[in-house]
């Protein structure tokens, strides 16, 4: 692969994760053909201010009108949602038969992150990613899946421990990563949170976005 590829692929994944913030964000109000704005000053960006993180380095982190700081949020999920994707090339994961996991569940860890809730439809998303995985024979983990479910659910009836859509959201995964990459990501991002609680001393999470982080780690190493 060469140097030039690894930079298309940077700016592209970046521009998508961007793309999927601004929808985790906005929806259901997004207005998908508008320029993008300041969120406090409204004043619309100009076009070397949308490249995502050289437009954060070049704004230094603050809007040029209103010089309200940006935040860090844009620069940190743009600038590691290229490295994966070209960590997972360079590695030669099976990235492509993933991506329309990877964006259906980076776009809820978002929502979940904004707004605190999820909207199923989205869901959808990981649609191709059945087809792609029956055209070239991958398992598809339909008991996994199951159990999973079932086993989550239990915990939400009985101790409210963790939410519907979390629950539906590790089905999903549980269904393309199998049983043991499954326990993995639960555990992952079990730890991630109680690391967060012992900083923030926070009593409630959003955990989405700890099961994206996870599913993209044990995506890499296993």
């Amino acid at each position: 692969m060469t140097f030039l590829f690894y930079i298309l692929v940077f700016v592209l994944s970046s521009s998508i994760v961007s793309f999927l913030t601004v929808v985790g964000y906005d929806f259901p109000k997004i207005e998908i053909m508008r320029r993008s704005k300041c969120n406090n000053c409204q004043k619309q960006l100009k076009w070397l201010e949308l490249f995502p993180v050289i437009g954060y380095l070049f704004l230094k982190g603050r809007c040029r009108n209103c010089h309200k700081r940006i935040s860090w949020i844009y620069p940190t999920t743009e600038l590691f949602g290229a490295i994966f994707v070209i960590l997972a090339i360079y590695l030669e994961k099976n990235i492509y038969l993933f991506a329309p996991i990877f964006i259906m569940i980076t776009l809820l860890a978002f929502m979940d992150f904004y707004h605190g809730f999820i909207y199923p439809i989205f869901y959808l998303l990981s649609i191709p990613s059945f087809i792609l995985f029956i055209v070239f024979h991958h398992k598809i983990y339909l008991i996994t899946g199951i159990i999973t479910y079932l086993i989550l659910l239990c915990m939400y009836r009985f101790s409210k421990g963790i939410g519907m859509g979390d629950i539906e959201v590790l089905t999903i995964l549980a269904l393309f990563f199998g049983y043991t990459s499954i326990l993995n990501i639960i555990l992952l991002a079990c730890i991630m949170c109680i690391l967060h609680h012992l900083i923030n001393k926070k009593r409630s999470f959003r955990f989405i976005p700890y099961i994206t982080i996870a599913t993209g780690i044990i995506f890499l190493i296993s």
